[in-house]
């Protein structure tokens, strides 16, 4: 008998096809994950927040005046026939200010020198003679009269003719000068006001009714303590703001009118010259001298910050730094924290609620910010 054979073995074709589908297979167990993406961290600017204000702060126009300065003044009239400074010179302790007409002064001066000089030989021929009993003591007495009041009379005119210039008395600014070279001006009539520089005054009107409602008490507090309760604005930096202690207020209002003067202090500014009799704004904390509550605190407009879902709510995002060890390179992440918009100022806006001095706010590009968002503290580079 016969027997055909039968073959078992996959054609060519199904073999190449099964050894594919295999490598594959152990290709796609052994292959790597995707990496996850990356998370962005957003540089933000921070603004530290100081101290709070007990209240609104007020807004007054105010003018400058020097803590330490002295009006200039001859002690004599004539004419003015030198005016050696202007407004903003600086000067030195007996630096020439301003010199008047002497020729009446000299002329005075070398009479007055002749008569001395006469009377003092006089005096002299008198005592020896009365050495010598050759006058009585009555004619010695005379003369010896008549020469100390020729000595009298020649410091006097030597007084005179240094009375015709007029010096500074100590070193320091010149503030003003309301005359002109060649007017005649009278005695104690100011010539030129000197301020000491150091410190500076501004001072403003505050209406009777706000007075009222001042504290004594809290007044003295705060002017023995010089806690910042004010600050100065200037025209010409009018987004910057100068720290300023309350100094005092007059107790009697000012004539013709039902306010009284308050006067606060601050370090003379390095970057402008201010001097007496230019205007400025003053921000004044009335809330802490008067006793009011409620602290507030100034930030630009731009930290504030309205939620898309919250529309009747206002935040601001506090910047949370991470805790130690955690982040080397200072990144941090935000908080919204709910406050209450009050008045706003010509640089930002108050504000009421749950923060402290020494947070750290988001200033630029609140709007972006969420819970969930990590972010670093913006840092000028140098050079920039």
């Amino acid at each position: 008998m016969k027997f055909k054979m039968v073959s078992t073995a996959m054609p060519l074709r199904g073999l190449q096809a099964l050894a594919m589908l295999s490598s594959l297979l152990v290709m796609g167990c052994s292959a790597e994950a995707p990496p996850l993406t990356q998370q962005t961290v957003y540089p933000v600017k921070l603004m530290t927040l100081e101290q709070a204000q007990s209240g609104t702060l007020n807004q007054y126009p105010g003018r400058v005046s020097a803590s330490d300065h002295s009006e200039l003044s001859f002690r004599v009239g004539g004419e003015l026939t030198e005016l050696a400074v202007k407004a903003g010179d600086t000067v030195e302790k007996g630096e020439v200010v301003a010199r008047l007409d002497d020729r009446d002064a000299r002329t005075r001066l070398e009479n007055a020198r002749s008569n001395f000089n006469l009377a003092q030989a006089t005096f002299e021929r008198m005592r020896i003679s009365l050495e010598r009993q050759a006058i009585s003591q009555a004619r010695f007495d005379e003369a010896e009269a008549e020469y100390l009041s020729a000595r009298a009379q020649l410091a006097s005119a030597e007084d005179q003719l240094s009375y015709t210039v007029l010096k500074a008395p100590f070193d320091g600014v010149i503030s003003r000068v309301p005359v002109d070279v060649f007017q005649v001006v009278s005695a104690q009539q100011a010539i030129a006001e000197l301020q000491r520089p150091g410190s500076i005054d501004v001072s403003f009107q505050m209406p009777e009714q706000q007075v009222r409602r001042l504290q004594p008490q809290r007044s003295r507090n705060v002017r023995a303590n010089g806690n910042t309760i004010a600050w100065v604005q200037f025209p010409e930096l009018p987004d910057k703001r100068y720290a300023a202690s309350y100094k005092e207020h007059d107790s009697n209002a000012s004539q013709g009118s039902l306010s009284y003067e308050v006067t606060v202090t601050l370090p003379e500014p390095e970057d402008i010259t201010v001097l007496s009799g230019m205007s400025a704004t003053v921000l004044l904390d009335y809330g802490t001298l008067a006793g009011e509550s409620a602290p507030s605190w100034l930030i630009p407009t731009a930290a504030l910050v309205t939620p898309d879902a919250e529309p009747g709510t206002s935040v601001v995002w506090r910047y949370v730094a991470a805790a130690d060890g955690e982040n080397g390179d200072n990144t941090g992440s935000v908080e919204p924290v709910d406050v209450e918009p009050g008045k706003k100022m010509n640089d930002g806006v108050l504000v009421r609620g749950e923060l402290s001095p020494g947070d750290r706010i988001v200033v630029a590009g609140a709007h972006r910010m969420n819970r969930d968002r990590s972010v670093r503290p913006w840092e000028k580079e140098g050079g920039l």
